[in-house]
């Protein structure tokens, strides 16, 4: 059966924001992304999904209702919740079915190369303690949407930080990581001007409410003031698989404590505060 996806242009699509403290150059961001980031849109596209993993979305067409008609998967790439694996069952249900959105991977690899830059060029002042250790937090959305996972895996895979898991690299929230013990991740190593420095993911969570809302700001903003109460000089960059949850931490502890913070979508908020002079790149 044929199958026919329509990916967008990249810089229509989506927007990479970094909100740096201390000024620097502006941010190249275009426009803000179509990732859904509210409960209800959410939802609707986790049960599309989770229809999809169960194998719903290919039985067979002549047993299901409106067949023939065309199919649009827009913003959420039907995929395995568990892995990020696309469902090509569902992307190929019959000959008009289509997604519309971005590649998730490659957004994910830019924020990763855009962290790991960043670091590189200002090796000199981003070691905030002193240790030798580059520490970063990361704010997770939703473990089981492949958006997430991917820019859980792009940070890692650029850092060094992961560790791979059947076939992957581990997406998983590690909670806290400040002794460099946890499984799902390792230690990376970045050599900069003749000196090697560690990199270390001290902490990441899912950011889910006591609702059950994911990518919740709120709860971003509460993990940054409990993550920075308990080892805030450790933290040398914060990063985020979105602005929302990204700009929450930000505007909490990271502004005012001279912390670059690495969010994605290029929501407007973030985009005025690079604006504003905390620039990324």
């Amino acid at each position: 059966m044929k199958k026919r996806m329509i990916a967008l242009t990249m810089a229509v699509l989506f927007g990479l924001s970094a909100t740096a403290c201390g000024g620097g150059s502006s941010a190249e961001s275009d426009t803000s992304s179509t990732e859904s980031t509210d409960t209800a849109e959410a939802t609707e596209a986790a049960d599309a999904t989770e229809a999809a993993d169960s194998g719903d979305a290919a039985a067979e067409s002549g047993t299901v209702a409106n067949s023939d008609k065309p199919l649009v998967w827009f913003n959420r790439q039907p995929s395995n919740s568990s892995t990020g694996e696309l469902d090509m069952a569902a992307l190929s249900f019959n000959d008009d079915t289509y997604y519309v959105g971005f590649d998730a991977n490659q957004g994910a690899e830019l924020q990763g190369t855009m962290v790991k830059d960043y670091i590189e060029a200002n090796i000199d002042s981003i070691d905030r303690n002193g240790d030798g250790v580059i520490g970063y937090v990361l704010a997770i959305g939703d473990i089981g949407h492949n958006d997430s996972i991917a820019r859980t895996r792009g940070v890692r895979k650029a850092l060094g930080t992961g560790v791979e898991k059947d076939g992957s690299i581990n997406s998983e929230p590690i909670g806290t990581n400040t002794d460099g013990s946890a499984t799902a991740v390792q230690d990376g190593t970045l050599e900069i001007d003749g000196q090697t420095y560690t990199v270390r993911e001290l902490a990441s969570q899912e950011m889910k409410n006591s609702a059950g809302a994911t990518w919740d700001a709120a709860t971003a903003g509460n993990a940054i003031g409990t993550w920075s109460s308990s080892f805030g000089d450790q933290i040398d960059v914060v990063v985020s698989n979105n602005d929302g949850m990204g700009m929450s931490m930000f505007n909490a502890w990271s502004k005012d404590n001279n912390v670059p913070t690495f969010g994605y979508d290029a929501n407007n908020d973030a985009v005025a505060a690079i604006a504003e002079g905390y620039g990324g790149t």
